[in-house]
C-alpha cells in the first residue's frame, strides 16, 4: 500500500479515536455513575488503540514517498474528494445544529445525543462511497441503530450511558479495524 493511503488511514483512525473519546466521556459523565472497572477498561483500551494508531502513522511516514508526480487527473480527483468531504461534513454540522436547537426549543434536550448519533451514523454512508471504505457502511448502520435505540430508552441516565458508551465504542472499534487493515496492507504491499 502506498504512503498516501496509509497516511489517509492513519488520519481516519485518529479522527475516529478522538471523537470516540468525546462520546465515551459523554457516556461516562452524562448518565448514571459508571463503575471504576469500566473507566479503567476504557483508559486501557484507549492507550492500546492510541499506540496502535501511532505505530501505523510511523509506518506510513517511513514508507517511501511516491516518486512519480500526481497526474492532472489524480490531482483533480483528490480535489473533488476533498470538496465532497467538506460538503458531507458541512451538511452534518448544519443538521446537528438544527437538531440541537430544535430539541432544546421543543423541550427534549435529553434526546440530543440520540439525534446526533443518528446524524453521524447517516454521514458514514456517503463517506463509505467517497473513500471506498466498505467498513464505513457497517459503522453507519450501527451508528444509526444506536441513535434509534436511544430514543426508546425511557430512563434518561441510562439513555445517556448507552448512547455515549455505545457510539464511542463503535468509533474505537472502527479505528481499530482501520489500523488492522492498514497494517495488513502495509505487510502485503
Amino acid at each position: 500500500m502506498n504512503r498516501n493511503s496509509l497516511l489517509g488511514m492513519t488520519t481516519g483512525a485518529i479522527f475516529m479515536f478522538a471523537f470516540g473519546i468525546v462520546w465515551l466521556l459523554l457516556g461516562i459523565f452524562r448518565g448514571r455513575p459508571s463503575a471504576a472497572w469500566l473507566r479503567f477498561a476504557i483508559v486501557f483500551a484507549g492507550v492500546i488503540l492510541a499506540a496502535s494508531i501511532t505505530m501505523l502513522g510511523l509506518r506510513a511516514h517511513s514508507a517511501p514517498p511516491k516518486t512519480v508526480a500526481a497526474s492532472a487527473n489524480e490531482f483533480e480527483s483528490n480535489h473533488e474528494i476533498g470538496r465532497r468531504f467538506n460538503v458531507v461534513f458541512g451538511t452534518e454540522l448544519v443538521a446537528i445544529f438544527i437538531v440541537v436547537f430544535s430539541l432544546r426549543v421543543l423541550g427534549y434536550p435529553d434526546y440530543i445525543l440520540c439525534a446526533i448519533a443518528l446524524i453521524i451514523g447517516i454521514h458514514f454512508f456517503p463517506l463509505a462511497a467517497l473513500f471506498k471504505v466498505p467498513l464505513y457502511y457497517g459503522t453507519g448502520l450501527l451508528g444509526c441503530t444506536i441513535g434509534i435505540v436511544g430514543f426508546f430508552i425511557a430512563d434518561i441516565g441510562l439513555r445517556q450511558n448507552v448512547v455515549g458508551l455505545s457510539f464511542g465504542a463503535l468509533l474505537w472499534v472502527t479505528a481499530a479495524l482501520i489500523v488492522f487493515i492498514g497494517f495488513n496492507a502495509a505487510l502485503v504491499g
